[in-house]
Protein backbone atom coordinates (compact mmCIF):
# COMPACT_ATOMS: atom_id res chain seq x y z
CA UNK A 1 0.00 0.00 0.00
CA UNK A 2 1.22 3.78 -0.96
CA UNK A 3 1.35 6.31 1.35
CA UNK A 4 -1.13 8.92 0.63
CA UNK A 5 1.24 11.54 -1.14
CA UNK A 6 2.96 8.87 -3.33
CA UNK A 7 -0.54 7.55 -4.38
CA UNK A 8 -1.53 11.31 -4.89
CA UNK A 9 1.58 12.56 -7.39
CA UNK A 10 1.38 9.43 -8.76
CA UNK A 11 -1.98 9.54 -9.88
CA UNK A 12 -2.27 13.21 -11.14
CA UNK A 13 0.83 12.61 -13.42
CA UNK A 14 -0.99 9.72 -15.05
CA UNK A 15 -3.85 11.81 -15.48
CA UNK A 16 -2.19 14.16 -16.94
CA UNK A 17 -0.26 11.66 -19.13
CA UNK A 18 -3.75 10.58 -20.42
CA UNK A 19 -4.52 13.96 -21.24
CA UNK A 20 -6.76 14.92 -18.82
CA UNK A 21 -7.60 18.25 -17.55
CA UNK A 22 -6.39 17.85 -14.44
CA UNK A 23 -7.89 20.33 -11.40
CA UNK A 24 -6.90 18.74 -8.20
CA UNK A 25 -5.83 15.49 -6.81
CA UNK A 26 -5.70 14.53 -3.11
CA UNK A 27 -7.54 12.87 -0.28
CA UNK A 28 -10.77 13.28 2.19
CA UNK A 29 -10.31 14.67 5.77
CA UNK A 30 -11.58 12.92 8.98
CA UNK A 31 -13.20 9.54 8.61
CA UNK A 32 -12.96 9.70 4.15
CA UNK A 33 -8.94 9.94 4.28
CA UNK A 34 -8.98 6.72 2.51
CA UNK A 35 -11.44 8.43 -0.26
CA UNK A 36 -8.82 9.14 -3.48
CA UNK A 37 -10.80 12.55 -4.87
CA UNK A 38 -9.65 13.80 -8.28
CA UNK A 39 -10.87 16.92 -9.37
CA UNK A 40 -11.33 17.42 -13.31
CA UNK A 41 -11.96 20.07 -15.64
CA UNK A 42 -16.00 20.38 -16.41
CA UNK A 43 -15.00 19.62 -20.01
CA UNK A 44 -14.17 16.14 -18.77
CA UNK A 45 -17.46 15.22 -17.73
CA UNK A 46 -18.37 12.50 -20.78
CA UNK A 47 -14.59 10.79 -19.64
CA UNK A 48 -15.13 10.68 -15.71
CA UNK A 49 -15.57 6.70 -15.94
CA UNK A 50 -12.34 6.33 -17.80
CA UNK A 51 -10.47 8.37 -15.49
CA UNK A 52 -11.85 6.19 -12.35
CA UNK A 53 -10.84 2.66 -14.61
CA UNK A 54 -7.31 4.17 -14.79
CA UNK A 55 -7.00 4.93 -11.32
CA UNK A 56 -8.26 2.01 -10.77
CA UNK A 57 -5.39 0.11 -12.74
CA UNK A 58 -2.72 2.34 -11.28
CA UNK A 59 -3.55 1.96 -7.95
CA UNK A 60 -5.00 -1.35 -7.22
CA UNK A 61 -8.34 0.45 -5.27
CA UNK A 62 -10.89 -2.01 -6.56
CA UNK A 63 -14.46 -3.33 -4.99
CA UNK A 64 -17.08 -1.91 -3.20
CA UNK A 65 -17.56 1.91 -3.99
CA UNK A 66 -14.81 2.16 -6.42
CA UNK A 67 -12.18 1.26 -4.05
CA UNK A 68 -12.92 4.66 -2.23
CA UNK A 69 -12.14 6.71 -5.46
CA UNK A 70 -14.48 9.65 -6.46
CA UNK A 71 -13.84 11.65 -9.42
CA UNK A 72 -15.72 15.01 -9.84
CA UNK A 73 -15.94 17.37 -12.82
CA UNK A 74 -16.10 20.70 -11.06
Amino acid sequence: MLDKRTETKMVRAALIKANFRVRKVGHGTGTASGWLKIYLHPDEWPREREATFLVQNLTGRHGEYDGRIIVLCL
